[in-house]
């Protein structure tokens, strides 16, 4: 072997030797933790569309025949007021504790289920007052009672109890002597 491809070997294997010793004090150095994040405050969750009530006439299709789908300067007016009240949030349970009462409500955009408070967004509005069976809520449009039990819908009835066993019956052998009726006599007895 030439001095020259020597040399080179062994500059190489110095260097891999450096870093096997750099790679394992990397490997034995404890590092600390970083710091847990902070919390963030929670954000509202985004209204949702307002359902159509109604499907829009042939004619409203016309403009899409006029005009380039794929404009980028295509814009629509919208046809009339936007309500942005969404749906509504469903009521699962009530606690009750003076200024501390909490209404457990399934927001149905988030589809969770969480305790709020008087005063606390929910459901594109705020909760205004929470009582034993119903929770109001103040929206732009007005306000929206969520109540815990729907009236059209009874009431499912609580579920029969087992029936009761029948007592067991009393052996004859129980029953006393005087309840018997008496024995019938041989020819040389009285009564």
């Amino acid at each position: 072997m030439s001095t020259r491809l020597r040399l080179t070997s062994i500059a190489l294997g110095l260097v891999a030797c450096l870093l096997a010793a750099a790679l394992v004090r990397e490997l034995l150095t404890a590092h600390p933790l970083p710091p847990p994040p902070a919390p963030r405050a929670g954000r509202p969750a985004p209204a949702a569309p307002a359902p159509v009530t109604s499907a829009p006439s042939a004619g409203a299709y016309g403009v899409i025949a006029t005009k380039t789908l794929f404009s980028p300067s295509r814009s629509e007016a919208p046809a009339g007021p936007v309500v942005a009240a969404g749906p509504r949030p469903v009521l699962h349970g009530v606690v009750m504790d003076g200024p501390q009462s909490r209404a457990y409500l399934e927001d149905p955009v988030a589809k969770r289920t969480f305790g709020y408070a008087v005063g606390d967004p929910v459901g594109g509005g705020r909760v205004q007052s929470i009582a034993a069976d119903r929770v109001v809520i103040g929206r732009g449009d007005g306000l929206v009672e969520v109540l815990l039990y729907d009236p059209s819908k009874p009431r499912p009835t609580p579920t029969a109890a087992a029936p009761a066993l029948p007592a067991p019956e009393t052996p004859t052998a129980a029953v006393p002597t005087a309840a018997r009726a008496p024995a019938p006599l041989s020819q040389g007895e009285r009564r």
